[in-house]
């Protein structure tokens, strides 16, 4: 039997390659397959959706798109990579830092608090819906892959619990604005592990309705499904368009590169393996010098092994052997999702030497990225007022603090420089904010004294021409003297006026004695 060619073999060993990952290349194939018919919005055109009462027509994503969108983004940011990064990036940027809540901060003291606004944030359903750091974090994931934000609130009980929009199975919008959403219909089942169970549903208003609520809302099939009076919807719908009801999710505008990202990955990681698998190639000019040369490969065993070879035969090293896929070269595609998801492709991929191996490119946080999530913030904030407002607490106000941290060093040197402007219970809670203690907010009056002591003296050693140069960029002597210098030379004047006075004195005593004995 003749023996194969090192093309036969290189080939018969590709083949055999592409058989053990069929599998693989098939859930790849399968699943952009799922990505682009879920996601070429613009081939299926804008679908339009019916409300069940008025009938109005409107653009953007139908609530069954919505929810099939959702229902493959979820797995993605819960066990996928890039998505997975990108929602706990969103959520570090946006809460990492916390939010502020007037009357509710930690050194504000007792002042200022709403009436009932401690105890409406110290019930646990209320930390668990929306003010907790998990809730929060939450909440961002929530934005990632639904797009929509829903809180029940109960003014009677002033509680506020979430819910999914996988749970929404229709709506109701303003005839004449079709884009305020009046009421939301929820089917759930309240015993999921019982078998016999049935599903509920209830109608729940919005915020945005003002008219007569109705007990009911009849259905196409006879019956009526009940309004929840106790319970109103308000809800938080991002990334909308002019016209859309529903907010469309985060992750929607990267999930597609994300994908051929990990694509792209995954058949490099074929190449890989293949080269890794073939390392020689023998040259042969006869076919009993191949059969020869198949025969002592075969006998080989272990590695540093010694081939004999005939005249003919030539053993050569694959100059691609051991060498893996280029996997550097696939950034620009998971830059598309970290553009789409306004981060950075270093922070998304965890890599540094995707920001050029440079530690400020690394570190610092694009301006337009960071302007991104400061919307997100604001809309959080607008979000959470709108609930503090419902439950007929005053407008508290609310605030995010900066998303990169300031230096402690420049903040310390700030907050000295502007001593003079504060008052001593403002020097210290700032101070205490700085250092991250906590501690009493209150100034005794011992710290007043010090502070009012330390103020003089920083006023004193100040220097006026800070920062003033001269034609050469530096400082001349004259100006180097500072207030501080300046003390020390009326020091220096001072004893010589001194010692003058004593001279005067002395003279004068001298001139009296003479003028005595004269």
């Amino acid at each position: 039997m003749d023996a194969e060619t090192p093309e036969v073999l290189i080939e018969k060993a590709l083949t055999a390659l592409k058989e053990e990952n069929a599998g693989l290349r098939m859930q790849i194939e399968e699943g952009m397959t799922e990505v682009q018919h879920m996601l070429a919005l613009e081939d299926r055109g804008w679908t339009l959706i019916a409300g069940m009462q008025d009938k109005d027509r409107l653009h953007g994503l139908s609530l069954t798109e919505l929810q099939d969108v959702i229902k493959f983004m979820q797995p993605k940011i819960a066990a996928g990579s890039l998505p997975g990064r990108a929602s706990d990036l969103h959520a570090g940027y946006v809460w990492g830092r916390g939010i502020n809540i007037e009357g509710l901060e930690r050194r504000d003291g007792s002042q200022g608090r709403q009436k009932g606004i401690v105890d409406f944030a110290a019930k646990k359903v209320n930390r668990e819906s929306f003010l907790s750091a998990t809730a929060q974090q939450e909440l961002q994931k929530a934005r990632f892959a639904e797009g929509n934000v829903l809180f029940l609130c109960n003014k009677g009980a002033k509680t506020v619990k979430r819910i999914s929009m996988m749970e929404i199975t229709d709506i109701i919008v303003n005839p004449d604005f079709p884009e305020d959403i009046w009421a939301y219909q929820r089917t759930w089942n309240p015993k999921p592990d019982d078998v016999n169970s049935e599903k509920v549903s209830r109608w729940y208003y919005t915020n945005r309705f003002s008219g007569t609520r109705r007990k009911s809302f009849p259905n196409t099939d006879g019956t009526s499904t009940p309004v929840d009076q106790d319970v109103t919807i308000i809800d938080g719908r991002f990334n909308r368009q002019v016209g859309f009801a529903l907010g469309v999710p985060d992750g929607l505008a990267g999930i597609h590169w994300s994908e051929a990202y990990g694509e792209h990955l995954r058949y490099g990681q074929i190449v890989t393996e293949a080269l890794s698998k073939i390392l020689f190639k023998i040259k042969n000019n006869s076919k009993k010098g191949a059969a020869n040369a198949a025969a002592k490969v075969a006998l080989a065993k272990g590695a540093g092994n010694a081939a004999s070879m005939g005249g003919d035969q030539d053993i050569e090293a694959i100059r691609t052997a051991g060498n893996a896929y280029s996997f550097e070269k696939l950034r620009p595609v998971a830059a598309m999702a970290a553009s789409a998801w306004n981060v950075s492709n270093a922070d998304l991929l965890n890599d540094s030497a995707a920001a050029g191996s440079s530690y400020g490119a690394l570190q610092a946080l694009a301006p337009g990225n960071r302007n991104a999530m400061t919307l997100m913030q604001r809309e959080w904030v607008d979000l959470f007022t709108e609930i503090f407002e419902f439950f007929g607490f005053n407008a508290p106000k609310i605030w995010f603090e900066p998303i990169e941290a300031p230096d402690v060093y420049r903040q310390s040197q700030a907050l000295k420089l502007l001593s003079t402007e504060l008052t001593p219970a403002e020097l210290r809670s700032k101070a205490l904010d700085i250092l991250d203690i906590a501690g009493n907010p209150e100034v005794s009056n011992t710290l007043r004294a010090q502070g009012i002591a330390d103020a003089k003296a920083a006023a004193q050693q100040a220097s006026p021409d800070q920062g003033q140069g001269n034609g050469t960029g530096g400082q001349s002597s004259a100006q180097k003297s500072d207030l501080r210098s300046d003390g020390i030379g009326e020091a220096f004047f001072a004893m010589q006026m001194d010692e003058f006075r004593e001279l005067v004195e002395r003279a004068e005593s001298i001139a009296r004695r003479l003028n005595e004995s004269n």
